[in-house]
């Protein structure tokens, strides 16, 4: 039986046993339903708070753009709208449209050449009238960010590249939204509005055949339409750059044929004032180092003063080697015991690593060029949006071997101090093991220090350092910490205005920090935070804004540690108070810029996210959108906090969720998922989808089953034994209730949730059956392996980080054993099903073999799921369809009696891979 023939026959049974069990039963969640439920995203609303628009998406089909009118409660719908944007005068909304999901579907189908496939459309929207006008054929649009009469698009009217690498000429239109006059410009392959939306240029590339016209660059000044080919002397040109006013433009262009491997690039320099574009840097440039040059791997940028040209040089690259033909050339990766980064690190970041620039700027008033980063000091940023006195560099390079076991080392640097005015630096700190703060004004650096967990500031003019915490009684450390390494600051919420102060957070309140030290620190929340057991923490609710200004009224969001309710808080003169607090969760509200509007969505576990808006400060709101209406008709669940002792006497909670149709004359079978803690969780949405690695909880709870979500309390080098004490603990005490059977339990984890689960069936047999997703089963070997997605050693993690063991292999293997489930195989009674793939970016899948091959030499029922050239958790949509299957059915098998599918019973072997997927019951 095929997979798709035993899916119909699934999904009829279900069908039938509905319809038999009358019309008023709700029905339960199964694998049909993922594809058109429904989530939000991407929320904007109009600066006066009258229009609010958001992209309604589909797992898998045509998403559509929602569109609210809020006084008239007028709406539009836009089929199959994916990305837009809101002009800047707010009257219209720009969108781009997909073709139908099943046009495209069929045309992969059919295998249609990428140039043949279904194009994109535009959507004008007048949002007065709600008018819509579309354009076909579009591969992209721009506007103008602060000001724009006019729109961009380009028009996918060519046919396939001959050279993939080189951007495809197309056709773009330069369009009125008042008018609705076009201008069209031929050939162009890139293209760019300045920020304040009255200069454009663009790239034209001619296609070859075309002997009159020439590449050139296009500057088009919007305020009088009139345009101006500033070159046309290139065979080459990309990387537009616009000063914010559209009165500056830069490029780089290279007379170096297409063909060449390595090509020259020069950078020019364009303003109205000259009759064609200069050049004003290349490779011969006072200043640049010899065998330097500019590199196209950087976007040239203006200084928001316009001031400095800012650009990227690099190494001249050696072109390859060709006198020896690649065949016979050895392939090899040479590792280095002093070298700062192994071999598969060093492959990881090999493109960015190619493609480094430094950063260096030309000043446009005396025509100078200034190199500041350099090998040595990699990394330089500008203060003041570029504008500004001072620059900071940063260097890792003698610390980046010590990475290798010592996570702290990922933020420890060398600082330098760049001062622009007379081209001079200094060092100002060496091995600085700091997350670094630059204030919008660029006067001070501010820090928290890993080593004494405390904040410090800099003064950038005189020089001076100051601890800005030391004298207040306060953690603004995390005092949950539980791995063994120092722990990790609660962060820092955002400057105010002249550099006057930076806001700070406790694990509850905000402070206000002088960096001068002067005026002692203020708890602007007055303790309310602490008091109430509230975290509270800083909304930037103007995403264009660098600090906070003074009496600025502040929207904080709001999670209550003992309800784990959330909502919000508002900070106004020196004077807070609670907004909103309740049974949901949010997401960040977005707030119309010039009105109290704000537009979010909430739910919690059985209410499905929904577009909302209030202009009350939460007094009231109104709903905007009912995306999930189908989730009505299915039975869902509840969700409710549990609070125990664990076996060694730590206090914990969790989470347990019940079938909707409860009832507790009733015994259910149990599902135990975890990973460290989940309580936070309470009034979280999970949408049924398919499973990229762990169980999904409505799901099952819709199926018959009670889902408990435990938290985890850890020791250090004991992390094996930690997960049995809160979890075994957590499952007896859930057992207490007459309602679960506890005869039918099962644990499912992945990852760190894999591994834990991998350890705890060598210490009980209370489980019916196991699901472990990328588990560590050996940590001697894992300790020795590489996470292949970041290319870095695994040793930090068991020294320093999550697998909490806090010392290395040889000064504790006692420990490393303890904690590999692999050395207590033969202890193992419970069915295993464990998914290790082979392209895992994070746990080395020889580690999923070790364990299946234990357990299957010592003939205990295990399975392995891996799946082919897939990460640690799965990406592929059709993969993750699969897995839910094969999850329900090992689970149904052996907590509900159901019967066992083929690839259960049998196996599925490589001869018929591909042609039967064994979900078939026999």
């Amino acid at each position: 039986m095929t997979r798709k023939t035993y899916l119909t026959c699934v999904f009829l049974c279900i069908a039938v046993l509905s319809a038999l069990q009358g019309n008023a039963q709700k029905k339960v969640l199964d694998h049909t339903v993922y594809d058109s439920w429904k989530s939000i995203s991407n929320i904007s609303i109009t600066n006066d708070g009258i229009y609010t628009a958001t992209v309604v998406k589909e797992q898998e089909g045509d998403d559509y753009l929602l569109i609210s009118n809020l006084k008239t409660k007028q709406e539009l719908k836009i089929p199959r709208a994916y990305t837009y944007t809101i002009s800047p005068d707010q009257k219209h909304i720009i969108a781009q449209i997909k073709a139908p999901y099943a046009v495209t579907r069929q045309a992969k189908i059919k295998k249609t050449a990428d140039e043949k496939m279904p194009k994109d459309s535009l959507a004008l929207i007048s949002l007065d009238k709600l008018v819509v006008s579309k354009i076909p054929n579009v591969k992209s649009f721009k506007i103008g960010k602060d000001f724009s009469d006019y729109i961009a698009y380009t028009i996918d009217d060519t046919l396939k590249s001959k050279d993939k690498k080189e951007p495809k000429a197309l056709t773009l239109v330069l369009r009125n939204l008042y008018t609705s006059k076009e201008d069209t410009i031929k050939n162009t392959t890139e293209y760019i509005f300045s920020r304040n939306g009255k200069g454009f240029a663009t790239i034209l590339k001619p296609s070859a055949k075309d002997t009159v016209n020439k590449p050139g660059v296009l500057f088009v000044d919007l305020n009088n339409l009139s345009k101006d080919t500033v070159s046309i002397n290139k065979i080459i040109y990309k990387n537009l750059a616009l000063s914010e006013s559209g009165k500056k433009l830069a490029y780089l262009a290279t007379s170096d044929s297409l063909k060449k491997e390595i090509k020259d690039y020069n950078l020019f320099y364009f303003d109205p004032a000259l009759d064609s574009a200069k050049m004003i840097a290349d490779k011969n440039t006072a200043g640049i180092p010899e065998k330097w040059t500019v590199s196209d791997n950087y976007t040239p940028l203006f200084s928001k003063n316009e001031k400095r040209l800012l650009l990227g040089i690099a190494p001249i690259v050696l072109p390859k080697d060709t006198t020896i033909p690649d065949f016979e050339k050895a392939k090899l990766d040479i590792w280095h015991w002093q070298e700062p980064l192994i071999q598969p690190q060093q492959l990881v970041q090999l493109e960015k690593k190619q493609k480094q620039t430094f950063l260096s700027y030309i000043d446009l008033e005396s025509n100078t060029f200034y190199q500041l980063a350099t090998e040595e000091i990699p990394d330089v940023s500008i203060s003041d949006e570029n504008n500004g006195q001072y620059a900071i560099g940063t260097s890792d390079l003698k610390y980046q071997l010590k990475t290798q076991w010592d996570y702290r080392a990922n933020q420890e640097n060398d600082i330098w101090l760049f001062d622009l005015n007379n081209h001079t630096k200094k060092q100002i700190k060496s091995g600085l093991q700091a997350r670094l703060m630059f204030s919008p004004l660029g006067n001070f650096l501010a820090w928290y220090d890993i080593n004494t967990l405390q904040y410090y500031a800099y003064s950038i003019p005189d020089g001076k350092e100051v601890c800005l915490t030391d004298k207040l009684n306060v953690n603004f450390w995390d005092e949950k910490n539980d791995i063994p390494t120092a722990p990790s600051p609660y962060g820092y919420a955002a400057w105010t205005e002249n550099d006057a102060a930076l806001l700070v957070y406790d694990m509850y309140d905000i402070w206000k920090l002088d960096p001068t030290g002067i005026k002692a620190p203020e708890n602007i929340t007055k303790g309310l935070g602490r008091e109430k057991k509230v975290t509270l923490r800083y909304i930037k609710t103007d995403p264009e804004s660098r600090f906070i200004k003074p009496n600025e009224k502040l929207l904080l969001s709001a999670f209550d540690n003992t309800t784990k309710e959330n909502g919000f808080y508002e900070l106004a003169k020196n004077n807070i108070k609670p907004l909103t607090i309740a049974k949901y969760s949010y997401s960040t509200p977005v707030k119309a810029k010039n009105k109290e509007v704000f537009a979010y969505t909430k739910s919690n576990f059985n209410t499905s996210p929904d577009l909302y808006f209030t202009s009350n400060l939460w007094k009231t709101e109104s709903k905007l959108s009912d995306i999930n209406p189908q989730m009505k008709d299915y039975n869902w669940g509840t969700a409710e906090l549990m609070s125990w002792t664990t076996f060694d006497g730590k206090p914990t909670q969790g989470i347990v969720y019940k079938p909707e149709d409860f009832d507790p004359n009733k015994k259910y079978p149990v599902m135990i998922y975890f990973y460290e803690k989940h309580s936070e969780e309470l009034y979280q949405y999970f949408p049924p989808a398919p499973s990229r690695s762990i169980i999904n909880i409505p799901f099952y709870c819709s199926r018959g089953y009670i889902v408990f979500t435990p938290d985890i309390q850890y020791t250090t080098g004991h992390p094996g034994e930690s997960a049995y004490n809160s979890i075994v603990s957590g499952a007896e005490e859930l057992a207490k209730n007459t309602w679960v059977d506890k005869a039918n339990m099962a644990i499912q984890g992945q990852s760190w949730g894999g591994y834990q689960t991998a350890y705890l069936i060598t210490r009980t047999n209370m489980f019916k059956a196991a699901g472990a997703g990328a588990p560590v089963s050996n940590m001697f070997s894992a300790y020795g392996g590489i996470r292949w997605g970041s290319g870095m050693s695994r040793q930090f993690q068991y020294e320093q980080t999550q697998s909490r063991i806090g010392a290395t292999m040889w000064e504790a293997p006692e420990l490393y054993k303890e904690n590999s489930p692999i050395f207590f195989a033969d202890k193992v009674q419970t069915p295993l099903l464990i998914m290790h793939n082979d392209n895992d970016d994070a746990v080395p899948w020889y580690q999923g073999i070790e364990y299946f091959m234990a357990l299957r030499r010592l003939g205990k029922p295990v399975w392995m799921l891996q799946y082919n050239n897939e990460a640690h958790n799965l990406k592929e949509r059709k993969n993750s369809k699969d897995l839910s299957i094969r999850l329900q059915q090992f689970f149904d098998h052996y907590l509900k009696g159901d019967p066992m599918p083929v690839w259960m019973k049998t196996g599925v072997p490589a001869t018929e891979k591909g042609r039967t997927y064994g979900f078939e019951l026999e």
